[in-house]
């Protein structure tokens, strides 16, 4: 018997370090439930938005509907009922005052895979989000989230992104041919800035499958990574570029092949034409004008990444 009690408390002291204390209180349900047709005498546009959302579908036994609808998520809810609201619930909305691991603990009983594996310790559960912050099953949008898109709900704190995809230059996400959580991961990942794959690079070969590589004369920033010369979410230079051609390349490539100086016109140059000025070498798109194959090169003669 000792052992047995001993097992139990090493047990919960593990659920209690990987899940935090919050999770270990949710989880102890010594209420009355009321059951859900006594929710729908009060909350009446909730019940209905939920009757349309998955999460009620009875048939399906991993669902709340399945289970205590409404009270499998928010708790037994006898004392909330008798008192007339008097006795609160445990809310789950984004303005409530619970604890952010109080509501995600929540969610978490049911959704322990796939992409919500790696929640605990991830960059968002460190700032203290929850699951609420992103989603509300009651407002019936895609993925249950918050807002109508991924890049309105992103974009509620991930305000220099969004203006980022006001830009020329961009990913089309504001036209939802692409989404947020195509590249990132919210959940949680084990590479930097929630990107959904091992490396930037990686993520960006899963559609830029012809930059990839390998190549017989490689280019060795757009090996390293994509980031050293592109910005992924909108530029102000076509391609998605940090700056434009040369200059962007000039930070590198200050003296080989051509004269250091950065290939600009001068004050005493003003008003004469680019042809002139440059000798061809700025015009139109600069250095890859020449340096066609910027990612690297298989011709036996691309050396110089110009074939």
């Amino acid at each position: 018997m000792k052992i047995l009690a001993l097992s139990v408390t090493l047990s919960l002291s593990m659920v209690l370090i990987f899940y935090g204390a919050p999770f270990a209180a949710a989880a102890v349900d010594d209420g009355q439930y009321a059951g859900t047709d006594s929710c729908m005498e009060c909350h009446e546009e909730a019940y209905d938005s939920y009757m349309k959302n998955r999460h009620a579908v009875e048939a399906d036994k991993r669902t709340p509907g399945a289970e205590l609808g409404c009270e499998s998520c928010h708790g037994p809810g006898a004392d909330h009922a008798e008192s007339d609201g008097e006795n609160p619930i445990l809310s789950l909305s984004a303005n409530a005052d619970e604890a952010a691991g109080v509501m995600s603990a929540s969610c978490l009983k049911c959704h322990t895979k796939g992409k919500q594996v790696l929640w605990h310790g991830s960059e968002h559960q460190n700032r203290d989000l929850s699951c609420s912050s992103c989603h509300n099953i009651h407002k019936n949008y895609p993925d249950n989230l918050a807002q109508k898109s991924q890049y309105e709900t992103c974009g509620q704190c991930h305000k220099k992104v969004r203006s980022q995809m006001l830009r020329q230059s961009r990913h089309p996400i504001r036209e939802g041919k692409i989404n947020c959580a195509d590249c990132h991961n919210a959940h949680g990942t084990v590479a930097d800035k929630l990107i959904d794959a091992q490396t930037i690079s990686q993520k960006c070969y899963e559609c830029h499958a012809n930059t990839r590589g390998p190549f017989l004369w490689e280019h060795p920033p757009a090996v390293e990574d994509c980031l050293t010369c592109h910005t992924p979410h909108g530029s102000s230079h076509s391609g998605l570029l940090k700056g434009r051609a040369p200059y962007l390349c000039q930070r590198c490539h200050s003296n080989v092949g051509h004269p250091s100086e950065l290939s600009a016109r001068s004050n005493s140059d003003a008003g004469q034409s680019a042809y002139r000025v440059l000798n061809n070498r700025a015009f139109y798109r600069a250095c890859l004008n020449c340096h066609i194959a910027v990612h690297g090169s298989n011709h036996p003669s691309g050396k110089s990444l110009v074939r």
